[in-house]
């Protein structure tokens, strides 16, 4: 029995990224890789986004900055979380671009520079709405005047989440005004970087744009002129067997949906073991001979049942595209009915699939 397969078209990814590069018109973009490139390889990812333009790459983890150096990655990597004290030395020594939100562990971080020999260079979280991390927005001068003078430090850049399209002003307000309270209490800090993949179609500026889902061919909000993205993910499920019922039939756990009389109903190697969304039982489809072919009854850990239009001929074998570069089925379009995000979607297969380049 054919397992499901989800994979990644590294062609379709790179093509992704210069894709955003054209729409950014000259502003860098960083790719985000954090949690193994969202689960679909973190070295492999990384080279692709290189490969394609990306002028740096972001992380979350110290761990994930080491694997993309040890892969030969050398593009500047940004740890978009504030930084532990006791990985700022790996940091230094790997070439790491750190976050702080403290004014001891900048301090330690200079002695760290210091004894090592080399200059650190560092971003500034800033926070604004998320909670997660970062400075008090209100703290930008007193934040820099503790900090200004430490010696072997380079101030690059700060940064912030930004939480939500309703949110999204506010927090820009809070942002650049302790930008602008750290630069005019003489912490340079030139580069901003605020805009994920939705802030930056929501029109947020600044010097870089972190482009995570966006990657994969995710645009919030629908297709937008100039940014040709695509789907570089792909599910796929093979048929089990077609049924024709002869009569009205309950289907699937709780019997929340029937089949007809004369009513082809197609069963697929495809559950939520898998990573698929049980949610898509309501609204799902699933394209299958080019045809759109409405999910019914319940998915179950392993199954998956369609119906397939009058006239269409199926066989045990045949395979069906669940997420794919293919109208119905596109990344963002399942995501929507799954009631989830893309984000979500992707690493929930991609954590229950062995993901395999094509």
């Amino acid at each position: 029995m054919k397992q499901p397969s989800f994979e990644l078209d590294l062609d379709i990814l790179r093509h992704n990224v210069r894709s955003w590069l054209g729409y950014l018109a000259g502003r860098e973009l960083w790719a985000v890789v954090k949690s193994n490139a969202y689960g679909l390889g973190l070295e492999r990812v990384a080279h692709a986004c290189v490969e394609a333009g990306a002028q740096r790459l972001c992380v979350v983890d110290i761990s994930e900055a080491l694997a993309l150096r040890e892969a030969g990655i050398k593009v500047p990597i940004v740890q978009v979380w504030a930084t532990p004290a006791d990985e700022l030395e790996t940091a230094i020594k790997n070439e790491v671009i750190v976050t702080l939100e403290d004014v001891e562990v900048a301090k330690e971080l200079s002695r760290n520079a210091i004894r090592i020999g080399k200059v650190a260079v560092a971003h500034v979280a800033v926070e604004t709405g998320t909670g997660w991390s970062g400075i008090p927005a209100n703290r930008g001068t007193a934040f820099a005047g503790a900090v200004r003078l430490l010696p072997g430090i380079r101030w690059e850049g700060a940064w912030t989440h930004i939480a939500s399209r309703e949110q999204m002003l506010a927090q820009l307000d809070l942002f650049y005004s302790a930008v602008d309270a750290m630069r005019a209490s003489g912490l340079p800090v030139p580069i901003d970087h605020v805009a994920a993949t939705a802030p930056t179609l929501w029109g947020v500026g600044g010097q870089a744009a972190r482009i995570g889902v966006g990657l994969y061919g995710s645009h919030p909000g629908g297709p937008i002129r100039g940014l040709p993205v695509r789907t570089a993910v792909s599910l796929r499920a093979t048929v089990l067997y077609a049924k024709q019922f002869e009569q009205a039939t309950l289907l699937g756990y709780g019997g929340t949906s029937v089949a007809k009389a004369g009513e082809c109903i197609v069963t697929l190697r495809l559950g939520y073991a898998d990573g698929l969304p049980r949610s898509l039982a309501v609204g799902g489809q699933i394209r299958l001979h080019n045809e759109r072919c409405p999910i019914v009854g319940a998915i179950g850990m392993n199954f998956t049942m369609i119906r397939v239009p009058y006239g269409v001929t199926v066989r045990p074998g045949d395979e069906a595209i669940v997420l794919g570069d293919v109208e119905g089925v596109r990344l963002d379009e399942v995501a929507q009915r799954a009631g989830t995000i893309p984000h979500q979607l992707i690493t929930s297969l991609s954590a229950l699939s062995a993901p395999q380049s094509v």
